[in-house]
């Protein structure tokens, strides 16, 4: 058993460090390093110091994963760790000594989404049936954080197939380690909880409906969905690639400028050249993805911004408003134009994705191909042995999993519903989200991301009874409205502070397409300004977590 301590003794032994305890060159103050909440910059500080190397920081990562994740509160939020990753913090580390680092993502461990491909690791998608399934090679965004030196530390749990909720027939439920009777979220759940656990330093996850916000919502981190087709899809499993793409997810807005300049970027092989073709639909599309977004991290920017405050998203738990009301108000006394209220019929995204996961089969069939003959090649073998041998198992599959799979066995793109949807409908949509924006004049929507806290546990091995949940049935969620349209919207969540049960929720940012630099522009401000991130009570500091130098 592992021994540690909990946060009253890690701050002890900060503040004894501080206040000049313990071993010190004469004439310096000491500074300390503590893991947990680390940033990229206070990384660099303890490297550039030589008190931190790559392989340490690899360590501490990896004991946080051994303690929390597989032993302890058993958050299950990582489904494989990189069994070289200290091999290849130890190649990194030389490089750094030698030829200085290749930038600010230089031994900065990350994890990966487990439907994001890895050559030198399983993808699962959260199926079962992938759990040994490896791919000929790296995704896009893969090679581009190892391009930029950053070591993947191992794949993120998700909900399967990349949906449903924070449950998959791998390794079954994700816990929220702020309460563990409450949902993580779907489907970048994994992503999520070791971020705000610290289990690494970022994550990258998977945006279709929600999954990157909803759980940074209910998980207390910054998650940012981009324009569709700013970060290039290549070797990502498909859930509806009308509306897929990969999304920054960490503790710090500044952490997320940085990751997503590392991955943002037009690539041929996006899957449809949806990249491509929606940078020449849109000048500005190709020059923000070659942006680096740091330069947005400036305090002052909400001074003179438009904000539309979307007042149909507020009337779920009174705590969640009141959360939000006082978002808005920091966000006018650093000077935003509030234009409240702005309200709409957002019904023009119901019913959308339905309809749109008719292409399911054609892209997942497809992308079965790439990982070879020895796993099942079609939706309906998958269907087959979900039936038989996973329903039979210690963690069945999820209702949704099953409903994806019979209505993708039935449809088709060549269904005239599903023409329609895509020659008229998403084109509709994106200019009436325009339309919001220009009959206001608004530099960017905002809102309380979730209605509610997140909601009691369930799945088929699993069902939490909590009373003091408020439930917001009826009330239609933002989640939605960044993706359901011919191109999809940039949205950033961040922390805006805490319920009476100790769960966070975020605020939200929604801006027009490529206005992710504005973006996280606003969300730095607002950031800065109220500082609401505060660190799970189920993941507290290792008796390690903390270095003074």
């Amino acid at each position: 058993m592992r021994t540690h301590f909990g946060r009253t003794a890690a701050v002890v032994l900060v503040l004894a460090a501080v206040a000049g305890f313990g071993p010190q060159s004469p004439g310096r103050a000491a500074a300390v390093f503590v893991l947990e909440e680390a940033t990229i910059s206070d990384i660099e500080a303890a490297f550039e110091a030589g008190a931190l190397s790559c392989p340490a920081l690899v360590q501490m990562y990896l004991d946080r994963i051994a303690a929390y994740d597989d032993d302890g509160p058993l958050l299950n939020s990582v489904i494989t760790v990189n069994p070289r990753a200290l091999e290849v913090a130890r190649e990194l580390e030389t490089e750094r000594v030698e030829r200085g680092p290749r930038g600010p993502l230089h031994c900065i461990p990350v994890l990966l989404k487990d439907n994001i491909d890895t050559a030198d690791m399983p993808t699962t998608n959260g199926t079962v049936i992938l759990r040994d399934a490896m791919v000929p090679d790296d995704a896009y965004v893969t090679r581009a954080l190892r391009e930029a030196g950053a070591i993947i530390l191992g794949k993120a749990s998700l909900g399967e197939f990349a949906g449903g909720n924070s449950y998959n027939s791998v390794d079954g439920r994700t816990v929220n380690p702020y309460h563990p009777l409450r949902s993580a979220g779907g489907s970048s759940s994994g992503s999520a909880v070791a971020v705000a656990a610290n289990l690494a330093v970022f994550s990258v996850g998977s945006d279709t409906s929600t999954s990157v916000r909803g759980p940074a919502s209910f998980t207390g981190i910054v998650g940012l969905r981009p324009t569709t087709g700013l970060i290039s899809r290549d070797g990502i499993a498909p859930k509806n690639l009308n509306f897929d793409t990969a999304g920054p997810m960490a503790r710090t807005v500044t952490d997320t400028a940085i990751l997503l300049t590392a991955i943002a970027g037009p690539d041929q092989a996006d899957p449809d050249g949806l990249s491509l073709e929606v940078f020449a639909a849109h000048p500005a599309g190709e020059a923000a993805a070659r942006l680096d977004y740091t330069r947005f991290l400036e305090r002052g920017t909400l001074r003179g911004a438009r904000l539309g405050v979307a007042r149909d998203y507020f009337g779920g738990d009174p705590e969640v408003d009141a959360l939000a009301e006082a978002a808005i108000d920091a966000m006018r006394e650093l000077g935003a134009v509030i234009v409240d209220p702005v309200t709409f019929d957002g019904s023009f995204v119901d019913g959308v994705r339905r309809i749109a996961d008719y292409r399911f089969r054609a892209d997942w069939e497809a992308y079965l191909l790439t990982l070879g003959p020895d796993v099942p090649q079609t939706v309906d073998e998958f269907l087959e042995i979900y039936y038989t041998e996973v329903a039979a198992s210690p963690l069945p599959a999820e209702a949704s999993v099953l409903d994806l799979l019979e209505r993708a066995s039935a449809t088709a793109t060549d269904d005239p519903v599903y023409v329609d949807l895509v020659e008229n409908v998403l084109p509709r949509n994106t200019r009436l989200k325009l339309d919001v924006f220009d009959a206001h004049d608004l530099d960017a929507l905002v809102f309380p991301y979730n209605p509610s806290f997140a909601p009691p546990a369930r799945d088929p091995t699993f069902t939490a009874d909590d009373p003091t949940y408020v439930s917001a049935r009826g009330l239609r969620s933002p989640s939605t409205l960044a993706g359901y349209s011919s191109i999809g919207f940039p949205s950033i969540v961040v922390p805006m502070g805490f319920g009476s049960q100790g769960l966070p929720m975020n605020v939200g940012f929604l801006g027009r397409p490529y206005d992710e630099g504005r973006l996280i522009g606003y969300a730095y401000d607002f950031e800065q300004a109220t500082l609401a991130r505060r660190p799970p009570p189920l993941a507290p500091p290792l008796a390690g977590d903390v270095i003074e130098y």
